[in-house]
C-alpha cells in the first residue's frame, strides 16, 4: 500500500494511500484556566496561543474537505475516461448513443445522481467540475487539494473561466490564477472572484465579453410570487447601472427621520417601489414633528450627488493595453467594458498622477487629511474594506490611519501617507478603534508588495495582499515623504496641574499596538521555523 500523498498541517495530517485517505484532526485544548482567566491570565502567551489555536480550528478546520473533493473529483473523472474509452472503441451499446443525448457524461452522471441522490442537473455539473480540475484547470485543482480554497470557491473558478477555448491559454491562465492566490495571503470569496476576474479579463477579454453580452441580450424583470402576499421584482441590467440604481435608492431613503421603524432593506423595496409607481417616498414614523427630508428637489439634490467610481489606467483607455479596470462595489471589468463606460454621455473622467505623491501626500496645513490624490490610490489598491472577509466597497469606507494619528503632536503617531492608510467600513473601523487587542498592521515588502495583517484578540492573525495590487503595482514603490515617526516625549504645558503621566494617551496606545505588532511577528517566524524544522513537508 503505497503513499502518494502526504498532506500536513501543524498538530493534524492527512494522509492519502492508494486505497484510503486517513484525516487525523487534533482538537486543541483550552490552556490550564483559561476558562475562569481574569485580565491578566488573558493578556499571558499560553492563554493567547490557546485561544488563537481554537479560533483557528472553528474557522480553518474544513480546509480538510478539499482534499477529499478532489479525489472525489479524480475519481469521477477516472469513471468518465473508462466510459469515454469504451465509447469510442465502440464496446457495448454506448457506441450507438455516444455524441447524442446519452454521451459518456451524461451517463455518469446519471448513475452520480443516482447514488448521490441528488438531480442530473446537479450530477452533471459535478461530473463537468472534476473535467476541470482535471483538464482545464488543473492548477487551482491543487489549491483544492492542498486546502487553499474551498470546494465552493473551487466551483467559481471553473464558471469564471468556462468561455475560454483555447487550452493553450487556459493553461497560462490557470498558472497565474494559482500564482496569484498562493501569494495574496489570507482569501476569501469574493478575493478569490476579483483575482480571476482580472487574471481572465486580462489575458481573454472575449471570455469576459462573452458573459456581459450574454447577460446584455438577457436584460429582463422577472416576477417571482412568493406568498399570498407578497412577491419579488428582478431586475437584470448592466453593472454600472445596477449599482447607481442601489447607490440612487440609498440616497433616496437617507431622507428619513431617525424616528423611520423600517429597516434599511425595507426602506430600500418602498423607495423603489415609490420611483416606479411614480408615488411619494414617505417617512412612516408617525410623528407630528418629523424632520425627514423627502421632498422632490431634497431628493433630486441627493440623488444627483451619487457617483460610481471606476479606476483604470490610461493605456487601458486609449487602447494601447487590454488591462483590466476596477469598478467599485463590483470588481474587475474588461478593457472594452470601461470604454463603453467612458463613452457614456454621464461619465466624466479625471487623471490620477501617480507623481503627484511624490511631493506631498497630506493636504498642506492639514496634515491629517490626504490628498484627493492618495484617497483615490488607497481606495483602488485595496478595493474593499481590509478586514479579511468583509466585502464593503472601499470609496464607500472610511480611510483609517493603522498606526493612529496623533493630533497633538503629529510626529509623534502614524503619518497620512501611502504606508499608514487603507479603507475600512464603518463597522471594522469601529472595531479597531474600539475593541482591546484587536490589532491591525500595514507592511510594504522588498517588492514594493503592501500587505495588511490583522490580529484578533485571540491572537489569530490573516495577513493578505492589497487586493487591487495588479492594477497599481507601483503604487508600494513611491517612497513615504513624512519624517520618522519621533519618539515619545514627556508632555510640554501645564503637567503639573493634571496626572502625572510620562506620555500622552494617544503615545501609549500607540507604543502598546507596535509592540503588539512586534510580538505577533515573532512568533509568526518562530511557528514558521519550527514547521520547517518539523519535518520539511508543505503546510496544510
Amino acid at each position: 500500500m503505497a503513499t502518494h500523498t502526504a498532506i500536513r498541517q501543524p498538530v493534524s495530517t492527512v494522509q492519502v494511500t492508494d486505497d484510503s485517505i486517513v484525516i487525523r484532526i487534533v482538537r486543541p485544548a483550552a490552556a490550564g484556566g483559561d476558562q475562569a482567566a481574569g485580565v491578566s491570565a488573558a493578556t499571558s502567551g499560553a492563554v493567547r496561543e490557546s485561544r488563537a489555536a481554537r479560533l483557528g480550528f472553528a474557522a480553518r478546520v474544513d480546509s480538510f474537505a478539499g482534499v477529499v473533493m478532489w479525489h472525489r473529483y479524480r475519481e469521477i473523472y477516472a469513471l468518465l475516461r473508462e466510459k469515454c474509452a469504451e465509447a469510442e472503441a465502440g464496446a457495448g451499446s454506448t457506441s450507438e448513443v455516444y455524441g447524442r443525448i446519452y454521451d459518456p457524461l451524461c451517463t455518469i452522471a446519471a448513475s452520480y445522481a443516482a447514488a448521490a441522490g441528488v438531480r442530473q442537473f446537479t450530477a452533471e455539473r459535478f461530473v463537468e467540475r472534476a473535467v476541470a480540475c482535471a483538464e482545464r484547470i488543473p492548477a487551482v485543482g491543487a489549491l483544492l487539494r492542498d486546502g487553499l480554497i474551498p470546494d465552493a470557491w473551487f466551483a467559481r473558478v471553473v464558471e469564471q473561466t468556462s468561455l475560454i477555448n483555447d487550452l493553450g491559454l487556459l493553461a497560462l491562465i490557470d498558472a497565474e490564477i494559482a500564482y496569484r492566490l498562493m501569494g495574496m495571503g489570507g482569501l476569501s470569496a469574493k478575493r478569490v472572484e476579483s483575482v480571476v476576474a482580472a487574471v481572465v479579463a486580462e489575458h481573454d477579454p472575449d471570455a469576459v465579453t462573452l458573459t456581459r453580452e450574454q447577460v446584455r441580450a438577457y436584460k429582463k424583470v422577472m416576477v417571482n410570487p412568493l406568498n399570498e402576499g407578497m412577491s419579488e421584482l428582478i431586475v437584470t441590467a448592466s453593472a454600472e447601472d445596477v449599482r447607481i440604481a442601489k447607490e440612487t435608492l440609498d440616497a433616496v431613503i437617507a431622507g428619513v427621520c431617525p424616528k423611520d421603524p423600517r429597516t434599511k432593506q425595507v426602506r430600500r423595496s418602498d423607495a423603489a417601489m415609490s420611483r416606479l409607481n411614480g408615488t411619494a417616498f414617505t417617512c412612516q414614523c408617525g410623528a407630528d414633528d418629523c424632520s425627514a427630508e423627502l421632498s422632490d428637489e431634497q431628493i433630486n439634490t441627493r440623488c444627483a450627488r451619487v457617483v460610481l467610481h471606476v479606476v483604470v489606467r490610461e493605456e487601458t483607455l486609449d487602447g494601447t493595453s487590454d488591462l483590466p479596470a476596477m469598478m467599485d462595489g463590483f470588481g474587475p471589468i474588461s478593457a472594452e467594458h470601461v470604454r463603453e463606460i467612458a463613452d457614456r454621455s454621464d461619465a466624466a473622467s479625471r487623471d490620477l498622477d501617480l507623481a503627484d505623491l511624490l511631493d506631498h501626500q497630506a493636504q498642506p496645513g492639514n496634515s491629517y487629511r490626504p490628498t484627493a490624490t492618495l484617497d483615490t490610490v488607497v481606495r483602488a489598491l485595496f478595493g474593499v474594506c481590509t478586514a479579511p472577509g468583509c466585502t464593503e466597497p472601499a470609496f464607500a469606507a472610511d480611510l483609517d490611519h493603522v498606526c493612529e494619528y496623533n493630533h497633538r503632536a503629529p510626529a509623534a503617531g502614524g503619518p497620512t501617507c501611502l504606508c499608514n492608510l487603507n479603507p475600512k467600513c464603518r463597522f471594522h473601523h469601529g472595531l479597531k478603534t474600539s475593541v482591546e487587542d484587536w490589532i491591525d498592521d500595514q507592511i510594504i515588502d522588498a517588492n514594493g508588495v503592501i500587505w495588511t495583517e490583522v490580529t484578533t484578540p485571540e491572537g489569530f492573525a490573516v495577513r493578505q495582499q492589497a487586493l487591487n495590487t495588479w492594477l497599481l503595482p507601483e503604487a508600494g514603490l513611491i517612497p513615504c515623504t513624512h519624517a520618522p515617526v519621533a519618539a515619545t516625549r514627556r508632555e510640554s504645558g501645564h503637567a503639573e496641574f493634571g496626572p502625572r503621566r510620562t506620555k500622552s494617551r494617544t503615545q501609549a496606545k500607540h507604543e502598546y499596538r507596535m509592540a503588539r505588532r512586534a510580538a505577533n511577528r515573532r512568533l509568526r517566524e518562530e511557528e514558521q521555523a519550527r514547521e520547517l524544522a518539523a519535518d520539511g513537508q508543505p503546510d496544510f
